[in-house]
Formats: structure tokens, C-alpha cells, sequence
């Protein structure tokens, strides 16, 4: 290594706790225009190149360096999105905070021929404005530039790939061995334009899907998550575990449904109109059953599974389907435990009490 490169790894060595205050500094604020976004991203990351490796790009060529300050990516921040399109946000939020220099910082697609496939990432040459953090004994701080860059989850894996196979080294890659590696680039930008429009449709499809349950029209609707879930945004089984709270002046604790989702397609509903009037038609059956299990009994609180469990109980035992599938139930909507064969026993009890069977939905209102 040249006498030149030497003197670089040592202003390097002085300088050192200058760069780990930058890249902490970089690293709060791009957190931060993460947090503000309320985006949700693969990673954000920001490093201090090591003095080995800095030593290595001496070594490659360190007399285009004139000094310390000319190197640029001795503190890399990374930003990687899962959609290409939120890289333009970002990008946003990096231009007006930083100080950035233009003549140096790239959007390497841009770059590309209209003919050309390749890795690809915005990458901006940065410094820290004194307004946003100034140490009148380290001005160095904000004079010296850091990189900061945004690629998606795919460029990502383009450049660790290119990385890893030489591709970005100074040795020339073979030309089949080329043609391989700008196919898949292809793929991977194609990928990307594909995912932003697939998340696009299911976004569309769930405000579909919320405007059609809420203006009643259910039939059309097929039983998934995203109207499962607009489902009981739009009231659900709210009534009901209201009118079963009541029973003993119990609070209702909120918790997650979506294991009823299963549950309910295993018996035999295909569209949330099949849901409805499920809970249409044994609405008033499943409030007599609870008041059955919960009049007199000291319980304070029940969780808002409490309907739909019911009403579950209250069709299977209906349909014929007897103590056995209430603690499959049970054990589907709960999990696994012993105390639900107790309890399944005894809610097969009431059912049997009220004189459920197939094609009889009961007469007696137990009150």
C-alpha cells in the first residue's frame, strides 16, 4: 500500500468517533422518516466502513482519493421498501433534510440503457446541515459526506447477489455468465412493477368489499379475510355479545376473530350473506343458550368470541352434530386444552335442555 493510502488510514483512525456520531445521527433520522410514513419497510440499516475495509479500496485505488474527506461511503445508510414506490417518499424526505451533493448522487436506473437490465437503487452523496446538529469543537461533522440508499427488497437482493458473484468487481464477467445475471435483473424490476400492482388490486378489492357490506349487498361476497374482517368493522356480532354482557352486567373484552374465519368455512358458509343469515336466524336461540350458561354465575367479563362462539355451538347442536364437534370447536376457536371437554359436555347439556335437534331450533327461552 502506497505512503498516500497510509495517511488516509490514519486521518481515518483520528477521525473515527466523528463518523459513529454521523451514522448515529443518520441512522435516528431515517428511522424517524420511517415512523413518520407509518410505512412498513424490510430494513433500515446504517454501518461504518471498518479500517480492513476501507484498506481494501486503498488498495484497489486509493490515488483517486485526495484525502479522508473525499471518500464518501465511509457511513452508508440504507433504506430498503418492499414496494418501489415508496422509495419516492423517502427520496422526499432525504432531499429536504440532508444537505445533498447533486453531483455525485445517482439514481442508477437512470443510468441504464433502454436496452439494459442492471442493479438498480437511489443513491444520494449527503452532509448534515449545521440547523439539524452543529459540535463547534467537530465541524468535521458536517463536513464530512456519507451515503445514504433506497432499493427495494429486490434490488437488495440483486446487489448482494451481484456482489457476491464479482459482478461489480474489476474483473470481467464472462458474457454467458452476463446475459445470466441481466435476465434475472429483468425479472427482479419486473417483479417489483408487479407487486406494486398486485398490492394496488387488493387494496381496491377491500374497499370494495367494505362499501358492499356496508351498503347490505352480501350475496356477492365471498367468505375471506378482508370481508370477514369488513364484516365485523361493520358490526359483526356486536349486538349480540352486547345483548349476553348484559346478563350479569359483564364487560366485554376485545380480542381477535379471525380463527372463526376457518371455523366457520369448515361449516359450510361461502359467502358473508351465508354468515348473516346464520346470525340472522340464531341470533335469539344463541342470547337464550348464554343466558342458560351465564345467569347467576360469577363471571364479570366475557371476550367478544363470546357470540360467535355461541352461535356456533347453537347450529351445530341444531344440526345434529352433538357433543363431540362442540369440543372441536372449542378446540378450534380456543386451542387445545382439558378443561374444554368439560365444558363441552356441559354446553351439550343445555342444548340438549332446550331441546335441540335437527330442524328444531327450540321453543324454550329459558328467562
Amino acid at each position: 500500500m502506497s505512503a498516500h493510502s497510509d495517511s488516509i488510514l490514519l486521518q481515518y483512525d483520528h477521525y473515527l468517533p466523528a463518523y459513529q456520531t454521523i451514522a448515529t445521527f443518520v441512522k435516528e433520522t431515517l428511522q424517524s422518516f420511517v415512523k413518520e410514513a407509518g410505512l412498513l419497510v424490510s430494513k433500515v440499516s446504517v454501518r461504518v466502513k471498518t479500517r480492513e475495509s476501507l484498506a481494501g479500496k486503498l488498495a484497489l485505488k486509493g490515488d483517486k482519493y485526495a484525502d479522508i474527506k473525499s471518500i464518501t461511503d465511509i457511513v452508508g445508510g440504507r433504506i430498503v421498501v418492499f414496494f418501489s414506490d415508496h422509495i419516492e417518499k423517502f427520496a422526499a424526505k432525504v432531499e429536504s433534510t440532508f444537505d445533498i451533493d447533486w453531483d455525485n448522487s445517482v439514481d442508477k436506473g437512470k443510468l441504464l440503457h433502454v436496452d439494459q437490465f442492471g442493479y438498480t437503487s437511489l443513491h444520494y452523496i449527503c452532509s448534515i446541515p449545521e440547523h439539524l446538529y452543529k459540535d463547534e469543537g467537530h465541524p468535521e461533522i458536517n463536513q464530512f459526506k456519507f451515503e445514504i440508499q433506497l432499493r427495494t427488497t429486490l434490488q437488495d437482493a440483486w446487489a448482494n447477489i451481484a456482489h457476491d458473484t464479482g459482478y461489480k468487481s474489476d474483473v470481467e464477467v464472462p458474457a454467458e455468465y452476463l446475459r445470466g445475471l441481466n435476465r434475472l435483473a429483468g425479472l427482479l424490476e419486473l417483479a417489483d412493477e408487479n407487486f406494486c400492482q398486485i398490492r394496488d388490486s387488493i387494496n381496491q378489492y377491500r374497499f370494495r368489499v367494505k362499501q358492499l357490506v356496508r351498503d347490505g349487498d352480501l350475496s356477492a361476497i365471498e367468505l375471506n379475510i378482508d370481508a370477514f374482517e369488513a364484516y365485523l368493522e361493520n358490526g359483526g356480532f356486536r349486538k349480540l355479545n352486547e345483548r349476553i354482557a348484559s346478563i350479569n352486567n359483564m364487560e366485554i373484552e376485545e380480542i381477535s376473530l379471525r380463527n372463526f374465519l376457518p371455523i366457520f368455512k369448515n361449516l359450510g358458509l361461502q359467502t358473508i350473506k351465508d354468515l348473516d343469515d346464520l346470525y340472522k336466524k340464531y341470533s335469539d336461540l344463541a342470547y337464550r343458550f348464554a343466558f342458560r350458561e351465564f345467569d347467576g354465575k360469577d363471571v364479570d367479563i366475557i371476550t367478544s368470541a363470546t357470540a360467535p362462539m355461541t352461535l356456533c355451538v347453537v347450529y351445530v347442536l341444531s344440526m345434529g352434530m352433538g357433543e363431540p364437534v362442540v369440543k372441536m370447536l372449542l378446540d378450534a376457536a380456543l386451542g387445545e386444552r382439558k378443561s374444554n371437554a368439560r365444558r363441552a359436555h356441559r354446553l351439550a347439556q343445555i342444548g340438549q335442555h332446550m331441546g335441540l335437534t335437527k330442524n328444531d331450533t327450540g321453543d324454550d327461552d329459558g328467562e
